[in-house]
């Protein structure tokens, strides 16, 4: 695989990503019209861009410690994702969870967990924001355990491509009905999903 290829693939995560940053944002946006304490918790690939946004237009925003370059502005702060268990989160319940390409690093019950974690710092009607990288996608195309049940989906990538997109350790990847199914699952049930022409899926989940 080339470096082009790879760019290309970027390129395309990086645009389903951001109409799914673009969804959340007009979500905080609205929600601030009629409340001016509306707070977000985001975590994953890329999600800085989005956590600036945020946080200038007035949404207490916990950004997970664990992303690269973090914008340091008021109203935004750092957290490890590990403390959310922790009693004292100030800014939860939340308003909004947003998680871009990070659920892969789990194994499928760990991730059901994890996100059962993010159930309970959810406000009653509060959303979830989740990009995953998708079964059929180019990744899927090379991953060993591709023809497995999710739940036993859980393998490394051929060691040239993991360095490519920067996936190391073992990975699960999901289609749409398998993210679906797995938000359900952690009592998260989805408003809406889509899988982009790379492969890749998002869904947009309520806590009910």
């Amino acid at each position: 695989m080339s470096n082009m290829s790879l760019d290309t693939d970027a390129a395309r995560s990086r645009l389903f990503t951001s109409e799914l940053d673009e969804i959340a944002y007009k979500e905080a946006a609205k929600r601030f019209r009629l409340n001016d304490g509306v707070s977000a918790l985001l975590f994953g690939r890329d999600i800085g861009e989005l956590a600036a946004r945020m946080a200038r237009a007035g949404t207490k925003v916990v950004l997970d410690s664990a992303v690269d370059n973090p914008p340091a502005l008021p109203g935004l702060r750092c957290m490890a994702l590990a403390q959310l268990e922790a009693d004292i989160v100030p800014e939860a319940p939340f308003d909004l969870i947003v998680g871009q390409l990070a659920l892969h690093a789990l194994p499928y019950a760990q991730a059901r967990d994890f996100l059962q974690q993010l159930r309970r710092r959810l406000k009653i009607g509060g959303k979830l924001y989740l990009s995953t990288y998708g079964k059929h996608s180019t990744l899927g195309d090379y991953f060993p355990d591709n023809g497995k049940r999710v739940e036993d989906r859980f393998a490394e990538l051929p060691a040239s491509l993991a360095k490519l997109y920067g996936l190391h350790g073992p990975i699960c990847l999901y289609s749409e009905r398998d993210l679906i199914n797995l938000l359900f699952e952690a009592g998260l049930p989805v408003v809406h999903s889509a899988t982009s022409g790379q492969g890749n899926v998002r869904v947009v989940a309520v806590r009910i």
